[in-house]
């Protein structure tokens, strides 16, 4: 009976850890954020006719947060970005809030929403 309890419990406590987190920052694409990134007011520069393009597409999509730390999107959330970038009507300075589970540089994207 210990030991399901203390299975139980571990199992409680990893839920608690793979919560939705809200982070900000700016929608780039990978290849782009690779290149320039680290360079100061890339994010607000960045372009939304440069995520449309087939290469920066094909990289799939991140955020790229004021700390220079880049997210990158898992399959889901690259849809989601695609459809976002799609209903957009800024050309730059795209921040947004992204709420997912976040996994080392990755996360899992429930929802992005513009700031």
């Amino acid at each position: 009976m210990k030991k399901l309890t203390l299975v139980m419990l571990a199992a409680m406590a990893i839920t608690a850890f793979a919560a939705d987190t809200k982070v900000q920052g700016y929608l780039v694409d990978i290849a782009c954020a690779d290149e320039d990134g680290q360079k100061a007011g890339f994010g607000a520069k960045h372009t939304k006719d440069c995520l449309l393009m087939p290469e920066c597409v094909k990289s799939g999509y991140g955020l790229l947060t004021d700390d220079k730390k880049v997210f990158k999107f898992d399959k889901a959330g690259n849809e989601k970005a695609k459809q976002f970038i799609a209903g957009l009507k800024k050309d730059k300075d795209i921040k947004v809030d992204v709420t997912g589970t976040i996994n080392g540089e990755n996360i899992t994207v429930t929802k992005i929403d513009l700031q």
